[in-house]
């Protein structure tokens, strides 16, 4: 049995019916705490999705929702927090576990599937999967800039390495004008 969700939100299959349902799900403030924790980020402020699911054939549930949150991450060129805003849409769709079939090649293309047990899905458990997913991988603070030569384009690189490449020649020459500079 999976361990229970910081932010579980079951919502009966039964209850979505022919037309559909819309439905909105929040984090409370210390489900957002947990969130954070999960995400190792500084903060989250606000988590907050809404669902439009429609029922298919065998129980799949397809579910679009629009997700919105606000929280703080560390920048990764100045190591300190900053509050970020995500929104964006995402569509999922919930597969009975006796009918969800992971084998195979992924297929990039086509919309997730997160199988569910018994008669409900968790749309509070998918709107974190799908917020994890949209986090960038390197944010960075508005303004932030790297420090001059932190990082060298590659044709200074090259250049670099071609001066290296020279001074650890021997020149026997030069090592002589060396030891006459050190005589006199």
């Amino acid at each position: 049995m999976a361990p229970k969700s910081e932010f579980s939100r079951p919502t009966p299959v039964r209850r979505i019916g022919v037309g559909g349902l819309s439905v909105t799900v929040e984090a409370t403030p210390e489900e957002c705490v947990h969130i954070a924790a999960r995400l190792n980020l500084a903060e989250v402020s606000m988590l907050r999705c809404k669902y439009q699911l429609q029922v298919g054939r065998r129980n799949v549930v397809t579910a679009q929702g629009a997700l919105a949150a606000r929280f703080k991450q560390n920048c990764v060129v100045t190591l300190e927090p900053f509050e970020d805003v995500l929104a964006g849409s995402f569509t999922v769709e919930f597969v009975p576990e006796e009918h969800f079939d992971e084998s195979g090649e992924p297929d990039l293309e086509a919309i997730d599937q997160i199988p569910y047990e018994g008669d409900s899905v968790d749309l509070g458990e998918a709107a974190i999967e799908q917020f994890a997913l949209d986090l960038p991988l390197y944010p960075h603070a508005p303004n932030a800039q790297l420090p001059k030569g932190l990082v060298m384009k590659e044709e200074e690189v090259e250049k670099r390495a071609r001066e290296e490449a020279q001074a650890e020649r021997v020149n026997p020459f030069a090592q002589l004008e060396r030891l006459r500079r050190k005589d006199s």
